[in-house]
């Protein structure tokens, strides 16, 4: 069904459902405050419009005031629990009045990169990408105009020139850009695994160089960097993906599931609990046979066809994996390393879209992994605001990150899977 080529281009309807959804909040804001019903489509909004880049905005403003302009412990920025380095763009002349305006130019942007990321569609593809686009997650990015929308569309324009040149040095300024806002925000840093695509001799050259210096940035910051993860208490926050979050909500929901209230049983807590445990034992017996079915795939292709011996057919050569590595490495690093996140970055698995369906289209070794993925990137994207209660997001989000892993490591390239094989086959074969 994903095959068949449309007359009209797919994305005519994904702009067509972004106009629909923001013209129902216009038409909804004569009757109740926009944000309300904003809450109702399971976005947390917030009274003010463009919160998050009208804190940014007002710190720029207290840098210019207080003159203070510090790459190290500046107080205008980690008080935001941004890095100091946030100073280095002072000097672009921007304010907290410029909020409304800025807000609404990124938000354009955003979805112009993003159409062009996409490229032509057919109706079925089309349906995907305005789910996604219309999602919870994406839309508290856009209403909070939060920085990770600049983030999101300098990495797109990255990551066209990193597709379509063929000249190493455009590569590498792609390289240093994913690798400057690495510095800036962190977690795009685990973008640079899109430099696996270089011969093996300029990939080790470019990784002990990005490595070397960013580890260098982090250690001279890392004091200030756990100043700024205190000032921000993300555990408080019910909109968040991460390794972390699947314990702190079992946590909380155990501390809920109180089975007496005043010294008496409480029916309905004790129904929810025998619900939950239910549920959780599903889960675990789920997530077991997915993943002894993938070890179990991973010791067949150790064994046979994980080295592809024709390099017309290696996943390396596929058209959008530079797309993909991109967006798994981010997901993967925040899901793995930063351990607990906001939602709206779930944002940046927009980039493995286009990758993932065209192996699903493929029909190749990875397209019922590529299934599997769709259907639990789509998942993910509206079960934080709507199932959130029960965990099940969490779920989705642990076994995203397995397949997603799985994924990653059946397309390195050949002649890393080659040095894989060999330190592992004999470990894992049978």
């Amino acid at each position: 069904m994903l095959k068949q080529q449309s007359k009209i281009d797919g994305r005519f309807l994904v702009i067509a459902a972004l106009l629909g959804y923001f013209g129902l909040l216009y038409l909804a804001n004569f009757f109740v405050p926009y944000h309300k019903f904003w809450r109702k489509l399971g976005v947390p909004a917030a009274k003010n419009t463009f919160m998050d880049l009208g804190y940014v905005l007002g710190a720029f403003d207290c840098d210019r005031l207080t003159g203070e302009v510090s790459l190290t412990n500046n107080s205008c920025f980690n008080q935001i629990a941004y890095p100091s380095s946030w100073s280095l763009l002072t000097w672009l002349g921007l304010e907290q009045r410029d909020t409304i305006f800025l807000g609404v130019l990124f938000a354009l942007i955003f979805y112009v990169i993003t159409l062009m990321i996409i490229g032509r569609l057919n109706y079925q593809e089309a349906i995907v990408y305005a789910l996604i686009l219309c999602s919870p997650p994406v839309m508290l990015l856009v209403e909070r105009g939060n920085v990770d929308i600049v983030i999101y569309s300098w990495l797109g324009v990255g990551l066209m020139i990193i597709k379509n040149s063929r000249a190493l040095i455009f590569r590498l300024c792609a390289y240093l850009l994913i690798f400057f806002w690495g510095v800036i925000k962190l977690f795009p840093i685990f973008g640079l695994a899109v430099i696996i695509k270089e011969k093996r001799n300029i990939f080790l050259f470019l990784l002990a160089i990005f490595t070397t210096a960013f580890i260098t940035y982090f250690l001279a910051s890392i004091g200030e960097m756990k100043t700024i993860s205190q000032a921000f208490d993300v555990e408080s926050v019910w909109f968040r993906f991460g390794h972390q979050s699947l314990f702190l909500k079992v946590k909380t929901l155990l501390l809920n599931l109180s089975l007496s209230t005043g010294g008496e049983t409480d029916i309905k807590k004790t129904l929810r609990y025998m619900m939950y445990i239910i549920m959780s034992l599903l889960t675990l017996l789920i997530l077991t046979r997915v993943l002894l079915s993938k070890f179990k795939n991973f010791q067949e292709w150790l064994s046979s066809d994980f080295v592809s011996t024709d390099s017309g057919k290696s996943l390396d050569k596929s058209q959008y994996i530079d797309y993909f590595r991109l967006a798994a490495g981010i997901y993967l690093g925040n899901f793995l390393v930063i351990g607990l996140v906001v939602n709206y970055k779930l944002t940046f698995l927009i980039f493995a879209l286009p990758q993932i369906l065209d192996w699903i289209k493929q029909e190749n070794q990875l397209s019922l992994s590529s299934s599997m993925a769709l259907v639990a990137i789509v998942g993910t994207f509206y079960a934080s605001p709507f199932l959130y209660l029960w965990a099940i997001d969490e779920i989705i989000n642990l076994l995203l990150f397995a397949n997603l892993l799985y994924i990653s490591l059946l397309s390195m390239p050949e002649w890393l899977k080659s040095l894989v094989h060999k330190r592992l086959s004999g470990k894992f074969s049978g």
